[in-house]
């Protein structure tokens, strides 16, 4: 129960880090929605978010490889 857990956590993780690095302005509008002050995120915070979002879907990635081809 526990693997298919992680496995669907992984699963989504690659999903929504696939997410920010596709639409950066999106994910960035997702967090910020609570806010008070909405500003126009700059370029470089749009290109650290598309990073961010490659990051966790490869850490995901290696995730999802380790869970589903560990020996047991």
């Amino acid at each position: 129960m526990e693997v298919i857990f992680s496995i669907l956590v992984a699963l989504f993780g690659i999903g929504f880090g696939i997410f920010m690095a596709l639409q950066p302005e999106d994910a960035i509008a997702l967090h910020d929605r609570g806010r008070y002050t909405q500003t126009e995120p700059t370029e470089k915070y749009i290109k650290l978010t598309r990073l961010e979002g490659i990051g966790l879907s490869v850490i995901c990635a290696v995730l999802l490889v380790v869970l589903l081809f560990a020996p047991k």
